[in-house]
C-alpha cells in the first residue's frame, strides 16, 4: 500500500512548508534519482537529479501561481536492476 503523500505546500518566505520534496525510506538510492516538476500544459517547470533539493515553488525565478501541479519521481532500489516511477501532484498554496 502506497503511503500518503503530501499534497499542499505554502512557499511564502515564512520559514514554514516552503519546499516541496519527497521523503525516502530505506532500500531506494538515491544518488539514481530524478524528479520532475509540470505545469497544467505538461511542461517541466522543475526538474532535479540531487534528492537534497526540493522545489521552491519558482518557475525562472518566478513565483508560481497558485495551484495544482504534476510531479513524477524516478528512483532505482538498491541491489536491483530496475527504477520505479512514482507520480502524483502537489497543490502550491498562497
Amino acid at each position: 500500500k502506497k503511503p500518503p503523500e503530501p499534497h499542499t505546500f505554502t512557499p511564502d518566505n515564512d520559514s514554514y512548508n516552503q519546499f516541496f520534496q519527497p521523503v525516502f525510506t530505506s532500500g531506494y538510492d538515491p544518488f539514481d534519482y530524478t524528479l520532475l516538476i509540470f505545469d497544467r500544459w505538461g511542461e517541466i517547470i522543475f526538474e532535479s537529479n540531487n534528492h537534497l533539493e526540493g522545489w521552491d515553488g519558482t518557475y525562472n525565478y518566478q513565483l508560481v501561481p497558485a495551484g495544482i501541479y504534476n510531479w513524477v519521481m524516478t528512483i532505482s532500489a538498491v541491489g536491483f536492476d530496475y527504477k520505479k516511477v512514482i507520480g502524483g501532484y502537489v497543490n502550491v498554496l498562497r
